[in-house]
């Protein structure tokens, strides 16, 4: 039985390398019925991943996708890991992620499947495919010049739409700190202590530090950034203020800056919308700017995180009105004015904190560096990259998606990027300058 596997597998997929065959191996297993011979999988992969869960992996696979048709090796991380496009009979692209071990049999050592997504060609066809959204999206992609402010959008849906971004407004304040360690106001080795009044609701775990704990700037801004630490963004917005982040909206590109005065810390959105089922959020939004700063500094600050009901949150909730807003070309740009603002100088490490978290799984051969932010809450989903490809061409990415009446689909729009990026990596636009 398990030669028969093999053979079919053979006979689907011809391979050049041991990594190449392991991989077309493998997508044979989606199949109705899988079977593989007893050497593909490593004893220590099935110990952490059993038969009978890779079994009904591969199944639940073949159910919504049909069997896989080609495997193309995308890139290659040594002759031993690899990152490869399936591509399967019901018209998707899956990205998938095989390691083998160094010696015979070159078994399996690490598989990971990305969100599938349509066989599209090229990057116009992607840009349709974000159009078909329910709800409002914002997408570009703008290859960056040499000089600040030098972008050229090559595709673009609804790009200057100014729609909700969730936690990608961290870039902004990652800006002002940038902005301030130029200007030699602060060190990033500066040191604030954490501030109960500070402290917020997850994503991150800040918040269940100790009261007083000593904390620098740099790893408020790394955690920020790099797990959307929420309760390190309050502390850095505090520590440099509410008004200096509002002030480097503008100058880092968003037209949007109206919409984001004043500039929410997370804890006070929580509180906003979730405690009391959001009345809070009626009396702050019947009133003026000035009126909404004196509400946030009295009535909001008086509530406790303890008192928000969270589940409130998997569902839209005013995210047309409180929220942080700007649309894919304002990101754009900030992420080419973080670029250029950290290209030297005391404010490069700002650079480094992008790029600890890449985001989705992109290619390292393609995109060297990758600096990624993303948002999310009930209704809405953004995701905006700085890129540098191998060739020396910088990229900025952004796509936002709000559906004020449901949550939005994270597989189908973390599908759609990741064939963008991919596209991008093999096969670029062309400048039409």
């Amino acid at each position: 039985m398990t030669v028969v596997a093999i053979a079919v597998a053979a006979a689907l997929f011809l391979g050049d390398s041991p990594l190449e065959r392991r991989a077309k191996d493998v997508a044979a297993c989606i199949a109705k019925e899988p079977k593989w011979a007893d050497d593909l999988f490593d004893p220590s992969f099935l110990r952490a991943l059993p038969a009978e869960k890779l079994r009904s992996l591969f199944t639940g696979l073949f159910a919504q996708y049909g069997s896989v048709t080609d495997v193309t090796l995308v890139s290659a991380e040594g002759p031993s890991s690899g990152k490869f496009d399936a591509v399967l009979e019901k018209g998707v692209v899956m990205p998938m992620t095989v390691a083998v071990g160094t010696a015979p049999p070159r078994s399996i050592i690490g598989l990971w499947f990305g969100a599938p997504s349509p066989a599209l060609q090229d990057i116009s066809a992607v840009t349709e495919e974000f159009g078909k959204l329910p709800g409002s999206v914002s997408f570009s992609l703008a290859r960056l010049g040499d000089k600040p402010n030098d972008l050229e959008v090559v595709a673009s849906k609804n790009g200057d739409e100014s729609l909700a971004i969730g936690s990608a407004f961290k870039l902004y304040v990652l800006g002002a700190l940038v902005r301030e360690v130029s200007d030699g106001k602060r060190k990033w080795s500066d040191v604030i202590t954490i501030d109960p009044r500070r402290k917020s609701l997850p994503s991150g775990v800040l918040h269940t530090w100790p009261d007083g704990a000593p904390i620098t700037l740099h790893s408020l801004a790394s955690a920020m950034i790099s797990v959307s630490d929420n309760t390190a963004a309050d502390h850095l917005l505090f520590a440099l203020g509410r008004e200096t982040v509002e002030a480097i909206l503008e100058p880092m590109g968003n037209r949007s800056a109206a919409r984001n005065r004043p500039f929410l810390a997370t804890v006070e959105m929580f509180k906003l919308k979730g405690i009391d089922s959001g009345k809070g959020a009626v009396a702050y939004l019947a009133t003026d700017v000035a009126g909404r700063r004196a509400y946030l500094a009295k009535e909001i600050a008086a509530l406790s995180t303890a008192d928000v009901d969270g589940s409130r949150f998997a569902n839209p909730l005013n995210i047309d009105t409180i929220e942080w807003f700007a649309s894919a070309n304002d990101l754009c740009r900030a992420m080419d004015w973080l670029r250029h603002a950290t290209d030297s100088g005391s404010a490069a490490a700002g650079r480094d904190v992008l790029a600890i978290n890449r985001g989705l799984d992109i290619s390292k051969e393609a995109f060297p560096y990758v600096g990624f932010k993303g948002g999310s809450e009930g209704g809405v989903l953004d995701l905006t990259y700085l890129l540098r490809a191998k060739d020396g061409t910088w990229w900025a990415f952004s796509a936002a998606w709000n559906d004020p009446k449901a949550p939005v689909d994270e597989t189908r729009f973390f599908g759609l990027v990741t064939r963008a990026l991919r596209l991008l990596g093999t096969s670029p636009p062309v400048s039409k300058k």
